[in-house]
């Protein structure tokens, strides 16, 4: 049974699931004052404006996304967990099914922080979609949005978003990385050092397709119009991309081979986030991020 309760801090509830949009477009009006997180009266006009396009851009993806599920899957139950911990509110809804075997979607709240992490936020919103299909030949998507207003004064908007692939399939991945460099190309940003920054380091482990980006390269990018319009849509095109790959895979045959390359990628993913991925271990708690993100198996 779907359970559309939000942010227990905002004292929100809305009667269904079609009214989500109304209320996430709504609630960043909906101000707690003097609340870590929630507080966009503290905002400047400009900021608050952004601010507000940044939950129409949660809304869109929610909605845009569970339609996706339910086209895929048929009826969609959604399972629903709400953290409110001292550093972040986390809103997290799971659905599962034969296509998407399970899929994450979670609307995130930094309030304190977890420093050097994540700094104490005046106003903040996350979204993360997490995708594991069925198929060994669609591979796994990873990708967020972060957006925040810290209680210093400064600003960031960031994002990772990439596909983990199961079963290599270069078409796919050529496919994920134009969409992403078409997003770049026409707003003037070279990819090099996002593509770096989601391809380099201790995480490589995972062996993520590198067709996405990490929007964590320095300088990191404070919020303004340019920059939230490229990491928003570089998330929607990439996800768009996915999807198309998930249907074009779904009803392939696929062999052994292909059964224990989605084996491996989603054993990677866990020591990715159990190992190697500072941010998972020191900011998210386990019981958050083994719901939204966690495959729906795993063997060894």
């Amino acid at each position: 049974m779907f359970n559309c309760n939000l942010f227990s801090a905002e004292k929100r509830a809305c009667p269904s699931f079609w009214a989500i949009g109304l209320l996430l477009a709504t609630s960043a009006s909906n101000a707690i004052a003097g609340e870590p997180g929630y507080d966009i009266d503290a905002l400047s006009q400009d900021q608050a404006q952004l601010a507000d396009q940044m939950m129409a851009f949660v809304e869109q993806i929610e909605a845009k996304h569970f339609a996706i599920m339910e086209r895929l899957n048929g009826p969609i139950d959604i399972e629903q967990r709400e953290f409110n911990l001292d550093d972040a509110d986390y809103d997290i809804k799971i659905v599962r099914g034969e296509v998407i075997e399970k899929a994450g979607l979670t609307i995130s709240v930094t309030t304190n922080g977890v420093r050097p992490y994540t700094e104490p936020a005046t106003w903040s919103r996350v979204i993360q979609v997490n995708i594991h299909p069925r198929s060994p030949l669609a591979g796994y998507l990873h990708a967020f949005v972060a957006f925040s207003y810290d209680a210093d004064g400064s600003s960031s908007i960031g994002g990772w978003m990439d596909f983990v692939p199961g079963a290599y399939i270069d078409e796919d991945v050529a496919a994920i990385k134009q969409s992403v460099d078409r997003v770049l190309e026409t707003h003037n940003v070279d990819p090099t050092p996002y593509r770096k920054a989601a391809c380099t380091g201790q995480r490589r482990q995972l062996q993520n397709s590198c067709a996405g980006v990490s929007f964590y390269a320095p300088p990191f990018m404070e919020i303004n119009e340019q920059t939230f319009a490229v990491v928003t849509e570089t998330f929607a095109a990439l996800y768009d991309a996915f999807i198309t790959i998930v249907e074009k895979r779904m009803n392939q045959e696929y062999g052994a081979e292909d059964v224990l390359a989605q084996e491996s990628m989603r054993q990677r993913w866990i020591i990715d986030q159990m190992v190697t991925d500072p941010y998972a271990q020191n900011v998210i708690p386990y019981e958050v991020r083994s719901f939204q993100n966690f495959p729906p198996s795993v063997k060894y």
